[in-house]
């Protein structure tokens, strides 16, 4: 039987979660790990196709297109894997790191999860399209976009001649973050539902969001909790970084990134490792820790 979901859950997931990976340290870390390096990949590709090759905007916007390809294609059935090893881990199964790759030998699970990706970025494109009618302003930011597009990489946008900005847009703004940030945890469910429960990409995506709605409360909580104990967080872990590394800097630049590159990289697992386990309690708790076909057929 599965616990009441109430405001305080999130916040016991949360807590959870901070201890995941307990039982295998070495596969949850080093799977994650393996997560985290395939999916900074594009984005350092990215990097170096705009600051270093300095391509012209239509190379450009292949190289995005690309990205966006990886994103749909390689990063969902990836994090299946990933949310299935830590599951896995959690429940005290013998893993290894390299579960994590159980997306791409399940051939089910692979499409189950971009199918699952696919539909909830249409779901996201609608809240953002609901977010962008009510946006104030509209051709201040549409002007901005279009010329910070067409200025070539490293440059300054020409803010000669824009549209008057609306004050109102300064409200808009922090609301729109909110809710895509409420919105990740219908998508996060989604995921879990496709990975940990079997379900079909529509069910997943349906079930996932309708829990959401289902459990507003807590997770409406738990996301203003979030996002203003982690800005606070953010801003001094940014601060401290930033008078090491100007420290360091002064002394030698590359020391500098080579000390500070590891600690980047380690809270950038942490958050990984975290996340996914936040996730998966809740999975346990919403929607029950039955056998799942998938999961009790890879470990048969």
């Amino acid at each position: 039987m599965t616990p009441p979901i109430t405001p305080a859950a999130p916040f016991r997931w949360f807590m959870k979660a901070l201890d995941g990976g307990r039982r295998h340290p070495q596969a949850v870390f080093g799977g994650f790990g393996l997560l985290l390096l395939v999916a900074m990949t594009p984005s350092l590709l990215q990097a170096f196709a705009e600051y270093v090759m300095k391509l012209a905007p239509a190379a450009l916007a292949a190289v995005y297109g690309l990205v966006m390809l990886f994103n749909l294609v390689v990063m969902p059935p990836l994090m299946g894997g990933a949310l299935r090893l830590l599951h896995r881990a959690e429940g005290g199964h013998p893993v290894v790191a390299s579960d994590v790759f159980d997306g791409f030998r399940d051939r089910d699970l692979a499409l189950r999860m971009i199918g699952t990706a696919l539909l909830c970025l249409l779901a996201f494109l609608l809240v953002f399209g609901l977010l962008f009618l009510l946006m104030p302003g509209k051709a201040f930011v549409i002007e901005l976009f279009a010329r910070s597009m067409a200025t070539p990489p490293g440059g300054q946008p020409d803010m000669a001649g824009l549209p008057e900005a609306s004050p109102w847009l300064l409200l808009w703004l922090p609301a729109a973050i909110f809710i895509a940030c409420f919105a990740t945890h219908g998508y996060m469910l989604a995921y879990a539902q496709a990975a940990l429960g079997g379900r079909t990409a529509l069910d997943a995506t349906v079930t996932g969001f309708a829990a959401l709605v289902r459990h507003s409360l807590p997770f409406l909580a738990f996301t203003v909790a979030a996002l203003t104990v982690g800005s606070v967080l953010l801003l001094i872990v940014a601060l401290v970084i930033g008078v090491v590394v100007g420290l360091l800097a002064m002394a030698s630049p590359a020391l500098a990134m080579l000390l500070v590159l590891p600690v980047y990289l380690g809270l950038l697992l942490m958050m990984y490792v975290v996340m996914f386990g936040f996730y998966d309690h809740a999975w346990r708790d919403i929607f029950g820790d039955g056998p799942a076909a998938p999961l009790d057929a890879l470990e048969a």
